[in-house]
């Protein structure tokens, strides 16, 4: 790729929201501040450091890049045609409300009374038409999806110790937001577990990417080892609430053949952060004033550097 082909991003869209929760008497909090870049093309984490950025790619974009597309997700996108990016967006933006919105649960406690206005200023923040049958349906199914998570955690005493925690692997040079790190008990037995949420159905690439958490996660807190890696989604139901499980652990991506896929990536992608800028506007601009006062364009480590 070269300098002109590379993506640009506006200074505003540089994502440093923080997902690690402040009841630290219950949470780990991360070792070092992991702050997100989402504009580039692809999804980066990155932390600073005397003024230094250090990248990551997230292990979503990494898996994305090294394992083709799965024949089903290509047929939907052939269905879905030209609304294939939106209904996907759309999708996308309801998972990361599902999130917050479990998170909730954990900390607070969620209200189902409110949810009708949580979904509507989601809606209106992100700029979606809030129609009548968007918000319907979305308060609708959120509601469900708590019920199932609720029912979930009541089923396997869930007592979480972390929660959409942004962590980086300096071995691997992936970092992403594990959902849930918890104790669960089953059968009797109190266990420590890695839960990859889904909004919608589980799909195969959700084993490589617990198996890349799980290594991530050991790395950052060595005095704890994941013992099984689960991937949850919630049911719509009639009667009571329900859920679907997977339990991930038995996997054939190890470590040795993540560190093969790390070779095809490093060896394709390695440098796809060369040439990347970000502009930079600030203060006033005026007539008659130059804009090259007011900005600049900039590479992408002299950016978030600046930004932070």
């Amino acid at each position: 790729m070269t300098i002109n082909e590379a993506p640009v991003a506006t200074q505003e869209l540089i994502d440093n929201l923080l997902y690690v929760f402040a009841d630290e008497n219950v949470l780990l909090t991360q070792p070092r501040l992991i702050r997100r870049l989402d504009q580039l093309g692809e999804r980066f984490y990155y932390y600073l450091e005397n003024n230094v950025a250090t990248f990551f790619i997230s292990t979503t974009s990494f898996i994305k890049k090294v394992t083709p597309t799965g024949p089903h997700l290509i047929e939907w996108f052939k269905k879905m045609g030209d609304k294939a990016d939106q209904i996907r967006d759309e999708a996308a933006d309801y998972g990361t409300l599902m999130h917050i919105c479990f998170a909730d649960y954990h900390l607070t406690g969620y209200d189902f009374d409110k949810t009708t206005l949580i979904v509507k200023k989601y809606l209106v923040d992100l700029g979606y038409a809030c129609t009548k049958s968007r918000l319907g349906d979305w308060t609708k199914k959120l509601n469900k999806a708590v019920a199932s998570y609720a029912k979930f955690c009541e089923d396997f005493v869930i007592e979480p110790v972390l929660i959409e925690g942004m962590l980086a692997s300096e071995e691997l040079g992936i970092a992403g937001t594990l959902d849930l790190v918890a104790y669960a008990t089953v059968k009797g037995r109190r266990i420590l577990v890695s839960v990859d949420f889904k909004s919608g159905s589980i799909q195969k690439s959700a084993q490589m990417q617990l198996a890349i958490n799980k290594i991530i996660f050991e790395e950052n807190f060595p005095h704890l080892e994941i013992d099984e890696n689960w991937s949850w989604s919630p049911k719509d139901f009639r009667d009571k609430p329900t859920y679907e499980l997977a339990n991930q652990t038995k996997t054939i991506y190890t470590p040795a053949l993540i560190d093969h896929y790390l070779a095809i990536y490093q060896a394709e992608y390695g440098n796809e952060l060369k040439g990347k800028t970000i502009h930079r506007f600030t203060g006033t601009v005026r007539p008659g004033q130059p804009i090259a006062e007011r900005h600049q364009l900039l590479d992408v480590s002299d950016a978030v550097a600046l930004n932070f």
